[in-house]
């Protein structure tokens, strides 16, 4: 089994120390484990992306692992803009679970040349296998700040990472730090949190989605087990995945009842998945014809004037 690890901060610093610690844990359990460093990759915005770049090359190494670690700081509340850039540009249709599936079984019935240009694929290569194999997922969340608050959209971001490839998430952690470069190193508590992480995503990797146990502190949603909650009129929904629920008082608590059929809808479900596969089917259908879209288009392309930086 090989696990992979993401650091997303400093090189040496604390989200990288608690990585390291997570994944020393997970060879003590035999498993072949090797770290990637965000700050090594290069990558390019939407706007360029026909440049290359290395996020092809990370989503190789992750699919040819079965599990992966991501340790991140929190810069301004959520997790640095590389790593979003990260996941727009490794992942999407060619790392979704259902796409390839669907992909493979029309290229298995000999349809795949005649349904590829009517469907929302968008694979610019040919479905990989590796994407359908089982995988186990670690969060662990870095913030120098010591109020919750400040750090209340690193997880989530993370998130984002896991459910296209129904990766199961064994496990996650959200910590403050002392300050100071790898200063996490100072508090034994924080590393062995960590610690622990890495052994319940080791132990794990192999087992189907549905098997793997979530071993990390319970939250509210019974789904991804954070907290985010966005009121939906007067449902209540999880802001991390979408399990949708409803605001209850108990005790004099307010609480989110999380039914069974609500949690079908989170990003981390195949139930929810193969509804967004089929949605983006007919959104397809539906889209204007070129010819129109250039039409009604045109009285906007030089209506403002673009500013552009300076360039040697």
């Amino acid at each position: 089994m090989r696990l992979l690890g993401l650091a997303c901060g400093q090189q040496e610093g604390s989200a990288e120390v608690l990585l390291k610690a997570a994944l020393t844990a997970a060879a003590r359990e035999g498993t072949a484990v090797e770290m990637v460093r965000l700050t090594d990759l290069s990558l390019v915005t939407a706007a360029t992306a026909a440049a290359r770049d290395d996020a092809a090359w990370f989503c190789d190494q992750l699919l040819d692992a079965d599990g992966v670690i991501v340790s991140s700081p929190t810069y301004t509340r959520s997790a640095p803009g590389a790593l979003k850039l990260l996941i727009d540009r490794a992942f999407g249709p060619r790392t979704d679970v259902v796409f390839v599936r669907e992909a493979l079984a029309r290229r298995e019935h000999g349809r795949a040349e005649q349904e590829e240009t009517r469907s929302p694929l968008g694979l610019d290569t040919a479905p990989d296998p590796r994407v359908l194999k089982p995988r186990v997922a670690g969060f662990i969340a870095v913030g120098g700040c010591p109020s919750p608050h400040w750090r209340t959209l690193t997880l989530p971001t993370l998130h984002a990472l896991a459910f296209p490839l129904h990766m199961a998430v064994a496990d996650q952690m959200e910590v403050p730090t002392p300050g100071g470069l790898g200063g996490i190193a100072t508090d034994p508590a924080a590393v062995a949190r960590a610690e622990r992480l890495g052994g319940a995503v080791a132990r794990q990797l192999g087992l189907p989605h549905d098997e793997v146990r979530f071993l990390g502190e319970p939250g509210t949603c019974p789904m991804c087990h954070l907290d985010l909650i966005v009121l939906r009129g007067d449902h209540a929904e999880c802001g991390t995945c979408g399990a949708a629920g409803r605001f209850v008082v108990v005790d004099g608590a307010i609480r989110v009842d999380f039914s069974p059929t609500g949690t079908a809808s989170s990003v981390h479900t195949l139930t929810e998945l193969d509804a967004h596969y089929r949605e983006l089917l007919g959104a397809a259908a539906l889209e204007p014809d070129p010819q129109e879209i250039d039409k009604h288009a045109a009285g906007f392309r030089d209506s403002v004037r673009v500013l552009r930086p300076p360039r040697p």
